[in-house]
């Protein structure tokens, strides 16, 4: 049996000391994680990652790509397509990325404009190579809805999904998944949601290392929290649990696969 954490930064600094641990974690409970990245140098560090710990394994998929945070003016957007297709080979997709005004900022030459010049390059990459995307969507699921139909992209997923009941229904007639992470197990309001899902279009993810609260205060996000998760959403869904692992995993493998 194995599991998937849709989305999860491992390149991020605060896993660096945890690595052997966490790796041997991965391997020894076959958890499958969608590694995200949010600019040119953990876009690097993940697929380095995917080398030297999971090599030979499919217990890693890789995404690449630069996050709306830091998606500014000053981005060398040549030289990331370079590093693009020169390691196309070892890519899985790209994230995370999307659009989000609450990262505007004039002294970091953070605009809106700057936002959707990337994501749009993002999207091109993903259309032209065939490739699923991971979608960072605060404050801007509307805006985002509006953009995908004028590209032929594969597979998508938004990413830590906060939008309205009303947007999801319209992410579910386009065929898109939404994913859900560890705030479930506290918040009723993101259980509610998971509800309206369509749930052949769910997928669960940690994105750590984010911090969560309540009974995961002070808890390091490790890739073992999707299986505390999965239990609850079984028990949402009322399927057992080996039936809500293979529902979960036909999902991601449509997402990455596009079968």
């Amino acid at each position: 049996m194995s599991y998937i954490d849709s989305h999860i930064h491992l390149s991020s600094r605060e896993y660096h000391q945890h690595y052997e641990s966490i790796f041997g974690l991965i391997q020894a409970t076959k958890i499958k994680c969608f590694c995200m990245s949010e600019d040119y140098d953990s876009s690097y560090n993940t697929l380095l990652l995917k080398q030297h710990y999971l090599k030979g394994t499919n217990l890693l998929h890789a995404f690449v790509g630069i996050h709306p945070q830091f998606a500014n003016d000053l981005i060398d957007i040549d030289s990331f397509q370079n590093f693009f297709y020169s390691n196309i080979g070892h890519i899985d997709g790209i994230g995370e990325i999307g659009l989000d005004p609450t990262y505007v900022n004039p002294e970091t030459k953070n605009s809106m404009e700057s936002q959707k010049f990337i994501f749009e390059t993002m999207l091109l990459l993903a259309e032209r190579n065939q490739i699923p995307i991971s979608i960072h969507s605060r404050r801007s699921v509307g805006d985002i809805l509006n953009m995908l139909p004028s590209y032929r992209i594969k597979n998508a997923v938004f990413h830590w999904y906060e939008g309205s009941k009303k947007q999801l229904k319209k992410i579910i007639n386009l065929d898109l998944c939404v994913s859900f992470g560890p705030y479930i197990l506290y918040n009723k309001e993101k259980q509610n949601m998971l509800r309206e899902a369509n749930i052949d279009l769910v997928l669960l993810e940690t994105d750590g290392p984010v911090k969560y609260k309540g009974c995961l205060e002070n808890v390091l996000t490790s890739p073992s929290l999707i299986i505390s998760v999965q239990y609850l959403v079984s028990t949402i869904i009322e399927k057992s649990f080996d039936e809500t692992t293979n529902l979960l995993l036909q999902n991601a493998s449509r997402f990455i696969h596009g079968q």
